[in-house]
């Protein structure tokens, strides 16, 4: 029992290619110079002298033609290759050149149908030298004619016209055809011309150098022209083993951390995308590339490339060559280099804090604030190992003097995702860097206090503990350095601090709480009095008490401002209250 034959409906392939596999009816004109590209290809294999330029005309009555001088068809290869969906001789030379250039899904003319209802082919082919012209003649009702052409071509090659249904006349438009041959050849090594007019000469639309085949300078302006922006870096991207070649660009804006706007991909000089995104890894959000995509394959639609494992080894590789990149661009270009920080630290924190490889490239190069100056964590790690970081901007500028006197390193992390990302250096490093969370009230718990016998620092403290308490803060006297310090205001303390060691990679004592009684932590506000100040000792020298008190109050607001916090009106009163009490009494002694 003989099976039967599908029966194909041209018109509804046609709706699948426009609704589900082409993104535009655009790609006719790109479908018809890498079709007529290829021929030209074959047909150097043949004979190397063979003409090698092709031709796109608009004419008049909205048709576009393409003209190659290729390995061209015969009548057969014209049935098996224009008019068989989907398959084609594997015997055919021909069809072997195709599937290594093209793709092996056959469907590159039907795109034509997106934009009209007749499509007409007139080919010579050069594998003889007295081989006829025949002409193809298709419709869009799914029917074709296979014929001697009535004007022969001179030579070789093949010439395809496409005419325009009077709805999609937009689609030949010569403004339009002028942009589409541009976008789609400009990189293609072949002389490609185009003529927009019979009456205006024809124009070369391809062989441009590529950006990776440029100076930084035009590569630089390749990426102003086509992509819109003022590069700050551009990185070279090679992988040999895919044929991979290109360029990065370092954005100049800082974009939106996870949300990366596609690169621009080129197969054999064929502009494929500019909005791909399966080259790149996630973290390179403020990275742009250009590539030849080399031998990585094609989708059907030749608008993106297909997932394989090469395109995760070829992202893997890129992702390397990117982080070596920019730690060469740090060595060449401090300057800029700098700038890229100051636009993209904040992403690229962001982006560490969930990848390790990343992580290496802040260690190395995100500048951190600390106690001893700005430097990097690799720097920090270099000098210390008792690295102590804290997440509240408050505490570091309140702490860093003090950390400073006793030769310790506190560094700020109250940059967004910074105090992640200190987690998970001290994680990396664990106990050997020594990198820990600073405790304020540890820190403070640890300071000495004043002896009883000692009145300047103890004979003011009763007066002082009454003032304090209407200003709901409690008073703590301890002695440090430096002494130019007098007062230092310490928030209440927060669930972050309450009961965790000052190591938080220390394991806790299960039994501490059963065999000790833990002291109660302070619940409100402390103002810490610095003994070994000469302005606090002063105070147990006072003997008008209002103006003690006052003095007192004055040392609060100091504390304030050291601590940076943010004075209301109040405060301002009593700064203002305080400095009139001061001035008042100064001037009665005289």
């Amino acid at each position: 029992m003989s099976g039967e034959s599908f029966r194909v409906d041209l018109r509804g392939i046609v709706d699948i290619l426009s609704h589900h596999l082409y993104s535009s009816p655009r790609v006719y004109l790109r479908e018809l110079i890498q079709n007529a590209r290829d021929a030209v290809v074959a047909r150097s294999e043949l004979d190397p002298t063979a003409p090698q330029e092709i031709a796109v005309e608009v004419e008049d009555g909205g048709a576009v033609l393409v003209r190659d001088h290729g390995i061209g068809l015969t009548e057969e290869e014209m049935r098996s290759v224009l008019a068989t969906i989907g398959a084609s001789s594997k015997r055919s030379d021909f069809t072997r050149v195709r599937r290594q250039y093209l793709g092996q899904f056959g469907i590159g003319l039907l795109s034509c149908f997106l934009i009209a209802d007749r499509i007409e082919v007139r080919s010579r082919s050069a594998r003889s030298a007295d081989a006829p012209t025949m002409s193809w003649v298709g419709s869009s009702d799914g029917t074709f004619t296979i014929t001697p052409a009535e004007t022969p071509l001179p030579d070789a090659g093949t010439e395809v016209r496409v005419q325009a249904r009077a709805d999609d006349r937009e689609w030949v438009d010569p403004v339009r055809v002028h942009l589409l041959a541009e976008r789609f050849a400009s990189l293609l090594e072949l002389p490609i011309s185009l003529r927009t007019t019979p009456r205006q000469p024809a124009e070369l639309v391809s062989t441009r150098t590529p950006p990776w085949r440029s100076s930084d300078f035009e590569a630089a302006e390749w990426c102003r022209r086509e992509l819109g922006f003022t590069p700050l870096a551009v990185l070279p991207v090679d992988v040999p083993t895919a044929g991979v070649v290109g360029v990065a660009f370092i954005s100049d804006s800082p974009g939106r951390v996870g949300n990366r706007h596609g690169d621009t991909v080129y197969s054999h000089g064929m502009f494929v995308a500019d909005d791909n995104v399966q080259l790149a890894p996630n973290w390179a959000y403020f990275v742009r590339l250009a590539v030849e995509g080399g031998d990585l394959p094609l989708t059907a639609s030749r608008e993106s490339l297909q997932d394989s494992s090469a395109i995760g080894e070829v992202k893997a590789q890129i992702g390397t060559q990117l982080r070596q990149g920019i730690e060469h661009f740090a060595l060449r270009d401090p300057v800029g280099f700098d700038r890229f920080m100051e636009v993209h630290a904040k992403g690229i924190l962001a982006m560490a804090a969930g990848d390790d490889d990343m992580l290496d490239l802040v260690i190395g190069h995100v500048p951190w604030q600390t106690s001893e100056g700005t430097m990097t964590l690799a720097q920090i790690l270099r000098i210390s190992d008792d690295v102590q970081y804290t997440a509240s901007m408050t505490d570091f500028t309140a702490f860093a003097p003090l950390l400073r006197a006793r030769k310790a390193l506190l560094v700020n992390g109250s940059y967004v995702y910074g105090s992640e990302i200190l987690r998970k250096v001290r994680e990396r490093r664990g106990h050997a860097a020594r990198v820990r969370a600073f405790d304020p009230h540890s820190f403070l718990d640890e300071l000495p206090e004043p002896r009883d016998d000692d009145a300047a620092a103890r004979g003011f403290e009763p007066q002082a503990r009454i003032v304090l308490d209407r200003l709901g803060v409690d008073l703590d006297l301890r002695e440090f350095a430096p002494a130019s310090t007098p007062s230092l205001f310490v928030a209440a303390p927060s669930e972050q601090y309450r009961g965790q060691p000052a190591d938080a990679d220390a394991e806790a004592d299960p039994w501490a709480d059963l065999l000790s009684a833990p002291a109660s932590p302070p619940t409100r506000p402390r103002l810490v009095m610095n003994v070994s100040s000469d302005a606090v000792r002063s105070l147990g020298q006072v003997r008008d008490e209002r103006v003690r008190a006052e003095a007192i109050s004055g040392l609060y607001v100091i504390g304030l401002l050291r601590a940076g916090e943010t004075l209301d009106e109040r405060h301002g009163e009593l700064l203002s209250s305080t400095l009139h009490t001061l001035i008042a009494a100064a001037g009665s002694r005289e």
